[in-house]
């Protein structure tokens, strides 16, 4: 005689779902996978800047012995139009870098709030433990920051420093190069060079931005709920 199989939707749903320990694990997993790689791109992003404000800094002393020693004169600007240029390369290849590792520390910050989000579902009534938001959005990422929901601009991060630097250095270098071709009047040269770095300041920044922007392109599955409402997957925050 045979053995009846119940072959019911709900015993196939059932068949189906994950193992709450075995996915409490993964997730587990994931999420020290997560920390480490936030970890790793801060620790990036801190070497690159300090490479090149060393490099800065030297090339201003440099620039200082090679003007005593040639009285500013045709060997000083030779090696400024050499130099300049090359560190303004520099900065730009490190600016990029500092502002694609913000996306992806933005992405990681994500990808850790959508998994606290089923370990507050865990939690049941006691999510009132968790004090970081579990909201996969920008609202959720930036509240675990400190940072108000509609600040994720790049006008206050480090990147922009190195931007302003980087752009003042090319500033000079355009400013120095004008006044070896047509030999203007000082003003004139210094305020060409201005603008040159501001222009260069704001395409940076307006550059960070819209890598920002798409990196926030992800569908939220967990959204944050609107300012002064509450939603399932707030008891944590709510109740805190």
């Amino acid at each position: 005689m045979s053995q009846r199989v119940d072959e019911s939707p709900d015993a196939r749903d059932r068949a189906d779902a994950p193992d709450p320990q075995q996915l409490l694990t993964a997730l587990s997993t994931e999420h020290f996978t997560l920390q480490g790689a936030r970890s790793q791109t801060m620790s990036e992003s801190s070497a690159r800047a300090s490479v090149y404000l060393v490099a800065v800094s030297s090339a201003l002393v440099a620039l200082g012995f090679i003007g005593q020693v040639s009285e500013l004169g045709h060997v000083f600007f030779v090696f400024a139009l050499t130099m300049l240029p090359t560190l303004y390369l520099l900065g730009v290849v490190t600016f990029i870098r500092l502002v694609e590792c913000g996306a992806e520390d933005f992405r990681y910050g994500l990808a850790i709030n959508r998994i606290r989000h089923y370990y507050q579902e865990v939690a049941g009534d006691r999510a009132n433990l968790f004090l970081l938001s579990g909201h996969d959005d920008g609202s959720g990422v930036f509240a675990n920051m400190g940072l108000p929901a509609e600040g994720r601009k790049p006008y206050f991060a480090f990147s922009t420093a190195i931007a302003v630097i980087n752009s003042v250095v090319g500033g000079a270098a355009a400013a120095l190069a004008i006044d070896v071709a047509v030999d203007p009047p000082i003003g004139l040269a210094a305020g060409m060079g201005g603008g040159v770095a501001l222009v260069s300041i704001v395409g940076w920044i307006m550059y960070a931005d819209r890598l920002l922007d798409k990196a926030a392109l992800i569908t939220p599955l967990f959204p944050s709920p609107p300012e002064g409402g509450t939603s399932p997957s707030s008891r944590g925050e709510s109740a805190a």
